[in-house]
C-alpha cells in the first residue's frame, strides 16, 4: 500500500463512508472521526477509519467463545468411567480430524469448569442431598440452561482384594475391622458417596481417612487394593472386574453428561451423543461389568 492510500482526503472519506463530504465535518467534531489537519487539508488514515467504523457498530454481537468457535474441539471434565474412555476411544476412531480431551477432575470441578464455560461436557455422578440421582442439586448450582443426558446407570460399592483375604461380607463389617481405605479426593462423586455413607453408619471418619491411600479413579483404587498398599475402598464394580477384585454392591448411581444448551447441538456434541445409540457402545459395556444402558442418551430425569 502506497503513502497515499493510507491517508483518505475529505473527499475520498465522505465516498468510502456513502455521506456528503458536509456531513464529514460534522462527523470529525461530533462523532470523533480520525482525521489530522495539514496545510490546510483534512486527512483521515484509512486505519484508523475502519476501527473508528467498528466501535460506533450498534447491536455488535458478542465475540463467539471458543468453545464454540473451534468445531474440531471437544473437551470433556469431571467424573472418570471405564465405560466413558471406551466411548471417547470410539469417537476418536470415527472422527480422527477432531481433537478430544478429557480431565479426570471429579464431578464437582467438572461442574465448575462447565459453569465458567472451560468445557463442553460435565461429566457427573454426585448424590442429590435429597436423596437419589434427580438432577434438581445440578440445576441449582448450574442454572436451568442445561441439558442432562444419561450416560449409563453402573454399580458402586466396596472393592475387596482378590478372594477377599480380610473377610469382608458388608460396608459396616468394612468401616468396623481398622483396614486401609483407598479413597478419593473430596468433590469426586465416589468420596461423596463415602462420606454419606459414613455418616448414615454413625463412623468417625477421622480414624478411617487417617490411615487412608489417596487414589486418583476407580481403577487406581481397585489396582491400590489388588496390589495390597490399601485393603478396601470406594468404587465401581468395572473397576473390580479389570483389577480382577471382589466387589460388594453399595448403590446403584446415575452416571450423566451436563452440557450448556447453547453448545448441546454442536456437531462434536452431537456426534459423541451419537454414539451412545451405537451397538458398537452396547458391545463396549458388555465387555465391562455392571453397566445399565437402558436409559441412555435420554434428556432430564
Amino acid at each position: 500500500m502506497t503513502t497515499d492510500e493510507r491517508f483518505l482526503d475529505t473527499q475520498q472519506v465522505a465516498g468510502y463512508l456513502g455521506i456528503h463530504e458536509k456531513q464529514v465535518y460534522t462527523l470529525i467534531h461530533d462523532r470523533g472521526l480520525p482525521a489530522t489537519k495539514i496545510t490546510g487539508k483534512w486527512l483521515f488514515p484509512r486505519h484508523l477509519v475502519d476501527r473508528w467504523l467498528e466501535a460506533n457498530v450498534i447491536n455488535m454481537p458478542e465475540t463467539q467463545p471458543f468453545l464454540q468457535a473451534a468445531p474440531e474441539l471437544l473437551l470433556i471434565a469431571g467424573s472418570d468411567d471405564p465405560l466413558l474412555v471406551k466411548l471417547i476411544t470410539l469417537f476418536r476412531e470415527e472422527y480422527p480430524n477432531r481433537l478430544v480431551l478429557q480431565s479426570r477432575a471429579g464431578s464437582r470441578d467438572g461442574m465448575m469448569a462447565l459453569k465458567k464455560g472451560l468445557v463442553h461436557i460435565a461429566c457427573v455422578h454426585l448424590v442429590d442431598p435429597e436423596g437419589g440421582y434427580t438432577t434438581g442439586h445440578i440445576m441449582e448450582f448450574l442454572g436451568e440452561d442445561i441439558a442432562v443426558v444419561h450416560f449409563a446407570g453402573r454399580e458402586q460399592g466396596v472393592l475387596l482384594g482378590p478372594g477377599n483375604p480380610k473377610t469382608v461380607n458388608s460396608l459396616s463389617d468394612a468401616f468396623s475391622k481398622g483396614l486401609r481405605w483407598a479413597v478419593r479426593e473430596v468433590g469426586t462423586g465416589t468420596r461423596a458417596l463415602m462420606d454419606m455413607e459414613m455418616d448414615r453408619l454413625g463412623i468417625d471418619p477421622e480414624p478411617v481417612l487417617a490411615r487412608s491411600v489417596p487414589v486418583q479413579s476407580h481403577l487406581d483404587a481397585a489396582l491400590a487394593i489388588h496390589a495390597g498398599r490399601a485393603d478396601v475402598g470406594f468404587g465401581i464394580e468395572a473397576a473390580a472386574h479389570l483389577a480382577s477384585c471382589e466387589f460388594i454392591p453399595v448403590r446403584r448411581e446415575r452416571f450423566d453428561l451436563v452440557i450448556r444448551k447453547e453448545n448441546f447441538f454442536l456437531p462434536q456434541v452431537q456426534d459423541l451423543l451419537a454414539l451412545l445409540r451405537k451397538e458398537e457402545f452396547e458391545k463396549m459395556a458388555t465387555s465391562l461389568t455392571g453397566y445399565d444402558l437402558g436409559e441412555s442418551g435420554k434428556i432430564g430425569g
